[in-house]
């Protein structure tokens, strides 16, 4: 399984979304499923939007960690 946590960056406003996938094929086509992301894709289309991967993962508890650090480093979290 390869674990891996990723950032989708809107091209026309700057904002951010980071988010964890675990998955089998790194090449699975995964662009995040938060309401906010999709509702954000809906109104500026897929065109303009990015995803970098950030780092990958040994396991799922660093998963879920190092989501938790990206997110506070980013600083992609609602406020």
């Amino acid at each position: 399984m390869i674990h891996y946590i990723y950032k989708i960056t809107n091209k026309v406003n700057g904002k951010g979304y980071v988010g964890k996938h675990s998955t089998t094929d790194i090449n699975d086509g995964y662009f995040g499923s938060g309401i906010a992301l999709k509702r954000a894709i809906s109104k500026y289309g897929y065109d303009n939007f990015h995803k970098d991967i950030l780092c990958y993962c040994k396991s799922e508890k660093d998963l879920n960690e190092m989501e938790v650090y990206k997110i506070e480093k980013h600083g992609t979290y609602r406020d």
